[in-house]
């Protein structure tokens, strides 16, 4: 027997970026949900993935939000003295660094309800 192994593939495709303030055209409501299911910035720069797939026999539909979060700076490279002033000051040279999130929902953009948001939050703040 002979099994056929075609395989294709599924490719995330930016569709929008917004933020929970300006909302987003494809969705009337999704800018609200977030705001209220979930605890992604009010500010923080959105980007929306999308990806499906055309074949009837994968039903692969998803929608990805991704933001960037600011954690702790690293400290910069330069010598520190023990004097408090010298501790500020390379603070001041410090690196920042972001954490990327990647939020999904088994849902075409413009098909996510409210459940959808709520139930995907709960699932993603779960594997932390």
């Amino acid at each position: 027997m002979i099994v056929s192994r075609s395989s294709h593939n599924h490719g995330w495709k930016l569709v929008g970026n917004g933020n929970l303030t300006t909302g987003f055209p494809f969705h009337s409501k999704l800018a609200e949900w977030l705001s209220i299911y979930t605890n992604i910035p009010k500010d923080a720069e959105l980007e929306i993935l999308e990806v499906s797939c055309g074949e009837v026999s994968c039903p692969t539909e998803e929608t990805l939000i991704v933001w960037k979060e600011q954690g702790e700076p690293f400290p910069s490279l330069s010598p520190s003295l023990e004097t408090q002033d010298s501790v500020d000051a390379s603070n001041k040279d410090a690196i920042p660094i972001y954490r990327n999130h990647e939020f999904r929902i088994s849902r075409k953009k413009e098909n996510i309800s409210k459940m959808d948001v709520d139930l995907s939050w709960k699932r993603y703040i779960g594997k932390f």
